[in-house]
């Protein structure tokens, strides 16, 4: 396969384009690696290209793939713009045409929304969930209070990230944009959450002012097998700004699965995993950010 480089990004040789079919519409796969397979979802109003640096990461150990659902990045537009559920049920047949059997899916932002709906609907086909700043806060669904929050969060966030965005945003269109942002105000994320049967870690950026921490312990609190990882100093986007500690995670997310499925004891991640600038005093419920040894 040939790489396709994204603006204003550079690419890793590494990292492939492949299209798929999906629904009658191509969705752009990017893909990397080799080993266990890795979903990565995107989030709202964005293109796949921001999960690439994790993706490179993750390819060492991983076979990655990251489909950019209709509508989004480089895939076809369908002609009305998709809802949560229906973005679910296209991640569900993305899936299904790559023929990947319950894959550990990672996601950010609206991408939370989409991966424990699939999750829910079709539980047989989703494996270990990582949710990385998951929307939306109840609290917080007025749609003036959730601008003003993405507004203050992108002041945090890296500026080849916000370059990104603006770029991906622009290239969806103003209706698509607004269909689909409110089809995540009206989503109850809250209800579905404590029906996910696969093991789940949440993770929020110590920084993000777009997911507070009061949200994201009520989220690892109502996943029946949920966890809390703050990661010091970090803003929205982790997985863009720590792909290194991200990778991680979703190594030592999945040796626990397995070794769960072991029945082996132990449920703590390996210290060497996790590289991390600092150790965060957990909370209740709240996994500690292990260190890296020198």
């Amino acid at each position: 396969m040939d790489c396709v480089e994204a603006s204003e990004m550079r690419v890793d040789a590494s990292v492939s384009s492949r299209r798929i079919v999906v629904g009658g519409l191509g969705v752009h796969t990017w893909t990397a690696g080799r080993g266990e397979p890795v979903g990565l979802v995107h989030g709202f109003g964005v293109s796949g290209t921001y999960m690439l640096p994790l993706a490179e990461a993750l390819a060492p150990r991983f076979t990655v793939l990251t489909p950019e659902l209709p509508g989004f990045g480089r895939s076809e537009r369908p002609r009305v713009p998709l809802g949560i559920g229906e973005l679910a049920d296209a991640l569900g047949d993305c899936l299904d045409a790559l023929e990947l059997e319950r894959p550990a899916l990672v996601a950010n932002s609206l991408g939370c929304q989409v991966v424990t709906e699939l999750a829910v609907r079709r539980p047989d086909r989703v494996g270990p969930l990582m949710l990385i700043g998951p929307t939306v806060d109840p609290e917080q669904r007025l749609a003036r209070r959730q601008l003003l929050r993405g507004l203050s969060d992108a002041a945090r966030e890296p500026l080849p990230l916000v370059g990104l965005t603006a770029r991906d945003t622009a290239g969806m269109g103003l209706r698509a944009l607004l269909a689909t942002f409110r089809s995540a105000l009206a989503d109850r994320i809250e209800e579905r959450l404590p029906l996910i049967e696969q093991p789940a870690l949440v993770v929020r950026g110590e920084k993000d002012q777009f997911v507070s921490a009061r949200w994201a312990e009520r989220v690892a609190a109502l996943l029946p097998r949920g966890e809390l990882v703050v990661v010091p100093g970090e803003p929205h986007a982790v997985n863009f700004t720590r792909p290194d500690l991200v990778a991680g995670l979703v190594q030592g997310l999945l040796l626990e699965e397995r070794e769960e499925a072991l029945g082996e004891l132990g449920r703590g991640l390996p210290h060497r995993h996790v590289p991390t600038r600092q150790q965060d005093e957990p909370r209740a419920g709240q996994r500690p950010l292990p260190l890296l040894g020198d």
